[in-house]
């Protein structure tokens, strides 16, 4: 058993050509299989041509170096573009919150004292309001 192993070992070469062989009867022999159980059943086998018919489209000729550079020219552009633009979008939103941060503070430092107490000015006014309207009525 040891023997066997060895050799194994030493003609990788041959037996994964020899494991690939194998794989590609065994592949034949199952399609041919299927083929033959396709006729018992009643099915018409498809022709090569009606399979085929990605080949049949023209291909493309290659593209030369110039128009190769143009096109990654133009990708590199637009994605540069597509940068510039999320960065300006990022920068708008910082200073929009930045505003609305400092909105917010200023908002917050008039309506308290400096201890951040809320100012009792105005509560006392609206206090005094609604007395004298229901001593009015």
């Amino acid at each position: 058993m040891a023997s066997s192993d060895k050799k194994k070992y030493i003609n990788r070469r041959e037996e994964k050509s020899r494991d690939i062989k194998k794989a590609l009867t065994h592949r034949a022999r199952i399609r041919k299989n299927y083929f033959k159980l396709l006729k018992t059943e009643g099915y018409e086998e498809r022709n090569k041509d009606e399979s085929n018919d990605h080949e049949d489209q023209p291909k493309r000729k290659p593209i030369n170096f110039q128009e190769r550079a143009a096109i990654a020219k133009k990708r590199k552009d637009e994605n540069r573009k597509l940068q510039l633009e999320k960065i300006q979008d990022k920068l708008k939103t910082i200073e929009t919150k930045n505003r609305e941060r400092q909105f917010k503070k200023d908002q917050f430092k008039q309506s308290s004292n400096q201890k951040g107490q809320p100012l009792m000015g105005p509560r006392i006014n609206n206090l005094l309001d609604k007395i004298k309207n229901d001593q009015s009525i």
